[in-house]
């Protein structure tokens, strides 16, 4: 698919560097993630929001954020999970990073092993899907979703009512551009988007099949131009809108339920550029705003409508 016909912005280099000194490595950082994006992609350093904490995820409940989604069953609850390394279990917080009420601390997913987790999603029917499918060298071959039911108050641990294993039905080879970090769920179907390392763009993949003897293939259905590596994505209540997240831009894309993609209606799309360091996570808080979390547990909020036009 072709991307929205953006205004090409030069970078103003100069003013650039003096405001990133001024504000020292945080702004260093900043400026060195947009100076590698493509011209279609590039902001101007002073247009950057430098996102607020919200709130804290206890390093004591999660080290390491990697995914965020609203609860579909509990008000004001979002389940949060940790990286490869840092254990099977997914943690009910509020959106200022407490520990919900109700729950005794993080749940364990019996019979699953954290491979590489990057993220997790609600489906139509209220379940959890934990993907299971970070892929940073490209070789890994064994990617999956495991589906569990949302855990009651006070509840210690849930067990998967499934497991599917999945792969890119066009991978032929090892390569990095295979890796994932973003997983939705919108109109039935279950959505991923790849993170790149040679190039801006991500692709969208719908999952083919639920079979839970074989592995199922991943089809692609286009891509997009999105100026840097893809590190989330989550579905509005409704299905309606896919919000995608990079290191430096929140994205809003409108689904299109006909085509079964998000990249069909450029007119539509809207984007806000941040900085929260190293942003991982992307969850929408009812229809009107989002929660953002980092690697470290901060939150951060943004409200839907301070996005703008993706002219």
């Amino acid at each position: 698919m072709s991307d929205p016909a953006f205004e090409r912005r030069p970078f103003p280099v100069a003013a650039g560097w003096k405001k990133a000194l001024s504000l020292g490595l945080t702004g260093t950082l900043v400026l060195l993630l947009l100076l590698t994006a493509p011209v279609s992609a590039q902001i101007p350093f002073s247009a950057l929001r430098f996102l607020k904490p919200d709130g804290q995820i206890s390093p004591a409940l999660l080290t390491e954020c990697s995914g965020l989604v609203h609860s579909l069953r509990y008000n004001g609850v979002f389940w949060a999970h940790g990286d490869g390394g840092s254990g099977a279990s997914i943690v009910p917080v509020t959106a200022s990073g407490k520990l919900a009420r109700g729950w005794t601390g993080a749940v364990r997913v019996e019979g699953c092993k954290n491979n590489d987790w990057e993220d997790i999603a609600l489906d139509d029917k209220g379940n959890l899907i934990i993907a299971d499918v970070g892929n940073n060298s490209g070789r890994r071959k064994q990617l999956m979703l495991h589906f569990v039911s949302e855990p009651k108050p006070g509840a210690v641990s849930v067990r998967p009512t499934r497991t599917l294993r999945v792969h890119y039905e066009d991978q032929k080879g090892d390569s990095p551009d295979y890796d994932c970090e973003a997983v939705f769920s919108a109109g039935g179907q279950i959505y991923f988007l790849t993170k790149h390392r040679s190039d801006k763009r991500t692709r969208l993949y719908r999952l083919d099949g639920e079979s839970t003897t074989r592995s199922n293939p991943l089809r692609l259905v286009g891509s997009f131009d999105v100026g840097g590596m893809v590190t989330a994505a989550d579905a509005s209540p409704d299905g309606k809108l896919v919000a995608v997240l990079t290191y430096t831009t929140l994205w809003v894309f409108s689904y299109d339920r006909a085509s079964g993609s998000i990249f069909t209606k450029s007119e539509s799309v809207r984007r806000t550029p941040i900085f929260a360091w190293q942003a991982e996570a992307v969850a929408w808080e009812g229809k009107d705003a989002l929660v953002i979390a980092n690697e470290n547990g901060q939150l951060f909020r943004v409200a839907l409508s301070s996005l703008q036009a993706a002219r």
